[in-house]
C-alpha cells in the first residue's frame, strides 16, 4: 500500500474511530452486528437466527404476580427456543416504541406477559447476544371485545342470585355422587364473594352406613342455565379460592344446558368443559386440572386433558389455596385454550362443543375421593369472587 494512502487512513481514524480506518484501507461500510461491540460482519454472520411470534387476548383474563385481576394477557413464541434469553415487551405510544416489561425465554421459547391497557400495539425485542442476532415481532393489538357479556360479581350476603343462578337437580342413582347431596343452602354469598361449601349431613343422614362406609356429605352445583347465560364460543373466567382440602375436588366448569334432552343431536354435539378442578393442596404437580369430556350417541365418553404440571406457576412453597387466582377458557370453533392467571396451561381442538353451554360452579365429594376426606374439618370451603363470561362477537 502506498504511503499517502496509509497518512490518509491516519486522518480518517482521527476523525472516525478504528472503524474508519478499516473502511478507508477496503473501501467498504463496517456494521456492528445488531449492537453488540467489537464483532464485525464475519462474527455477526455466524450468530444464530430466530424468529417470534406474538399474540394478545380478547378479554382481560389474565392476573399479575401481586394479584392485580382484570388485566389483558399476552403470549410470545421464539423460534428456535433460547431459554433464559431476555425478551423486552414493548408498547407503542405514538410513534415510538417503549418497553413496558422485561423477562426471559421459558424453556419451550415462550413469554407470557399481561398489559393494561390493550389498545395499544405491542411487540417483542429479543436483543442481540454474542450468540444470537435479534428477534423483533410483528406489532400486533387485542381485538378488545370491552366489557363482558354478563358478569356476577357476588355483592352482598344471602343467596345467590336466582336469576342466574339454580342447585343443579342431581340424585344418588349417579354412581360417582351416591353419598352425597346437593344443597342450595351450601352456595351462598358472603362477604361480596361466592361460598361453596362441603359439609357432613346433619344428624342420621350423616351417618356411615355400609354404602356409604366414610358418611354422608352435603355439596354445592350451581348453573347459570338461563337462555341469555348461555356461552357460545368467547372466553369464561373466574376468580377463585379454592379450598385446600384432599377427598374432594372443587370446580369451574361449562356444560351442556340442562335443557338438552340426551336423546337429540345436540346433546352428543356438546361437551364439559372442565376449566379448572382442584384436587386439594400438597400434590406433586399442584392439584390443578382441565379436561374436555363428550359422550358419544353409543355412551362412549372421550376426555382429553389432565392434571397438569402448575408449581412452576406459583411462589415457592405455596399452594393454589393460598392466593386468588383467574382460570379462564377461550373457546373457538377450533378448540380450547386454558388460562392460569392468564398464562397458556393446555390448548387442544379435541371434542369441540358446538353448542351454547352453561356455567357450573361446585364444591363436591365424589364416592372414589372420599377416603381421603378428613371429616374433622368439615366445613371445606371454596371462594368465587366473579364469574365473567364474553360471548365472541358474531
Amino acid at each position: 500500500m502506498r504511503e499517502s494512502s496509509v497518512i490518509g487512513a491516519r486522518r480518517i481514524a482521527l476523525r472516525t474511530g478504528v472503524a474508519g480506518v478499516v473502511a478507508a484501507l477496503i473501501g467498504t461500510t463496517v456494521v456492528q452486528a445488531c449492537g453488540v461491540p467489537g464483532l464485525g460482519g464475519h462474527e455477526a454472520a455466524k450468530r444464530r437466527a430466530g424468529t417470534g411470534a406474538i399474540s394478545v387476548a380478547a378479554a382481560p383474563v389474565g392476573q399479575t404476580r401481586t394479584g392485580k385481576a382484570g388485566v389483558t394477557p399476552g403470549l410470545v413464541t421464539f423460534k428456535p427456543a433460547r431459554p433464559g434469553r431476555v425478551v423486552l415487551i414493548q408498547g407503542k405510544i405514538g410513534a415510538r416504541w417503549k418497553t413496558v416489561s422485561k423477562t426471559v425465554q421459558d424453556a419451550r421459547g415462550q413469554v407470557s406477559f399481561t398489559v393494561s391497557n390493550p389498545s395499544l400495539a405491542y411487540r417483542a425485542l429479543a436483543p442481540a447476544t454474542k450468540k444470537d442476532r435479534q428477534v423483533v415481532t410483528k406489532g400486533v393489538t387485542s381485538a378488545n371485545w370491552g366489557a363482558p357479556t354478563w358478569r356476577d360479581e357476588f355483592s352482598g350476603r344471602g343467596a345467590l342470585d336466582p336469576a342466574v343462578w339454580t342447585t343443579w337437580p342431581t340424585n344418588r342413582n349417579d354412581a360417582k355422587l351416591s353419598c352425597s347431596d346437593m344443597l342450595p343452602q351450601n352456595a351462598t354469598r358472603e362477604g361480596g364473594v361466592a361460598v361453596l361449601k362441603v359439609t357432613r349431613l346433619p344428624g342420621a343422614k350423616g351417618k356411615k352406613t355400609k354404602k356409604c362406609p366414610h358418611g354422608q356429605f352435603g355439596n354445592a352445583i350451581v348453573q347459570a342455565d338461563n337462555p341469555e347465560h348461555l356461552l357460545a364460543y368467547g372466553f369464561a373466567a373466574a376468580r377463585v379460592k379454592f379450598s385446600p382440602a384432599r377427598g374432594q375436588h372443587s370446580a369451574f366448569w361449562l356444560d351442556v344446558p340442562q335443557s338438552t334432552p340426551t336423546d337429540t343431536p345436540n346433546y352428543y354435539t356438546g361437551a364439559e368443559i372442565d376449566v379448572a378442578e382442584y384436587f386439594g393442596d400438597k400434590r406433586p404437580n399442584g392439584g390443578l386440572a382441565s379436561f374436555v369430556h363428550r359422550v358419544s350417541p353409543t355412551g362412549k365418553v372421550t376426555s382429553v386433558g389432565g392434571e397438569f404440571k402448575s408449581r412452576h406457576l406459583l411462589p415457592r412453597k405455596k399452594e393454589w389455596s393460598q392466593g386468588w387466582h383467574v382460570y379462564s377458557v377461550e373457546w373457538s370453533p377450533s378448540g380450547y385454550i386454558f388460562r392460569v392467571d392468564g398464562k397458556v396451561t393446555f390448548k387442544t381442538s379435541k371434542n369441540v362443543s358446538k353448542i351454547g353451554e352453561k356455567v357450573v360452579l361446585s364444591a363436591l365429594t365424589s364416592t372414589w375421593e372420599i377416603p381421603a376426606l378428613n371429616v374433622k374439618q368439615l366445613p371445606n370451603v371454596t371462594k368465587y369472587d366473579w364469574v365473567r363470561v364474553w360471548q365472541r362477537p358474531s
